[in-house]
């Protein structure tokens, strides 16, 4: 069909996800890009996270996005073939999938990283691990589709060929397939972030309370300034940020998706309807790249700054006491001599603290 005989609401659908394409192919490669370049000592764990999810949107760009384009230019009609219908599906799952996983492993390891502190030595080699593992069970989770999903006829237009489901044998296969995937792409990985990060802001309001009570004391704790340390709670909110766009993008299509194979066919989701939950489901893919645009171009501000400042304040008050002890005839004691070197070594750790900010 020529575009001279598009509908009004055909255009603006090309139109709008012909844009949301192009936006998700430019962040994404530039983040690649950005992310590649990095020098080693300078890369962390979360960088590695966000580098494969910028691999998994670009994949969804090229094969779900131009998939999508493709069947709207063609009004829903396949010419590609069978093998190219099913590998599109399987593709499809295996990004969506491995997008879940994915934020899944980042949201643990932001766990980690707050709840458990001493577990950030953790080599890069075990995170490339997780990652592949997450990938491996995309491609495992996604091979139903290969079965499910082939090329076939229009049932009212013989001559025209459609990418349909066509594996099940009975509507209760429909059901239980697209329920035990909403379960592992939405409901249980939902659950388990949320799980972590009431213990992540739980963790951090406790740690923040420490911190100001040994503050006024004039205490130093270098577990709790660790703990809430901006570069920390920086990539937890990014971590958050990317899940809560996941959530929101993709709830509303698998809940009337849902609701539809169950109602036995009383309910039924309009075209347009469909659409806008598709396009909102994909936007998810370009809004990413600048999530982390955003997060990752603020101010910096170094967690040894406030040991450093503390550790200042402390030699201070050390050189008054002893000009004091000295105008009385005194002798400095092996107590300030203690403590004076307790705060050396608390500021030389605090530099081992700031090195380890780099497996964060």
């Amino acid at each position: 069909m020529s575009y001279h005989h598009w509908t009004t609401d055909k255009f603006i659908r090309i139109f709008i996800l012909s844009m949301i394409i192009c936006i998700t192919l430019i962040g994404n490669l530039y983040i690649i890009f950005e992310l590649s370049c990095l020098r080693h000592r300078h890369r962390t764990r979360l960088h590695l996270f966000i580098l494969n999810l910028a691999i998994g949107d670009l994949t969804i760009c090229f094969c779900t996005m131009t998939s999508e384009l493709f069947l709207l230019v063609y009004d829903q009609e396949w010419i590609l073939g069978n093998l190219a219908c099913k590998l599109t599906l399987y593709i499809q799952v295996v990004t969506i999938a491995s997008t879940t996983f994915i934020n899944v492993a980042m949201t643990y390891d932001r766990y980690e990283a707050i709840c458990c502190p001493l577990r950030v030595f953790k080599s890069f080699g075990r995170i490339r691990r997780i990652i592949m593992i997450c990938w491996l069970c995309s491609f495992i989770v996604a091979i139903p589709q290969l079965f499910i999903f082939e090329q076939s006829q229009f049932p009212k237009r013989p001559a025209k060929y459609r990418c349909a489901s066509t594996g099940y044998t009975a509507e209760w296969q429909r059901r239980a397939y697209f329920t035990i995937f909403a379960c592992y792409v939405l409901v249980l990985p939902v659950i388990c972030m949320t799980i972590w990060y009431i213990r992540i802001i739980f963790t951090i309001n406790k740690s923040t309370e420490l911190w100001t009570h040994n503050a006024r004391d004039q205490t130093i704790a270098l577990s709790s300034v660790f703990l809430t340390s901006p570069t920390k709670i920086k990539t937890v909110k990014l971590a958050i940020t990317i899940i809560i766009v996941f959530v929101v993008c993709w709830t509303p299509y698998m809940v009337l998706t849902l609701i539809e194979i169950y109602s036995n066919g009383k309910f039924h989701i309009p075209s347009w309807c469909d659409g806008v939950l598709q396009t909102i489901s994909l936007i998810q893919s370009s809004l990413n790249p600048f999530i982390y645009i955003a997060f990752n171009h603020r101010r910096k501000y170094s967690p040894t700054l406030i040991l450093a400042a503390a550790s200042t304040h402390s030699h201070k008050s050390d050189r008054i006491k002893r000009g004091k002890q000295r105008e009385r005839g005194g002798s400095i004691s092996f107590c300030s001599l203690g403590e004076t070197s307790h705060r050396k070594n608390t500021l030389n750790s605090s530099d081992g603290r700031q090195r380890a900010e780099s497996f964060l």
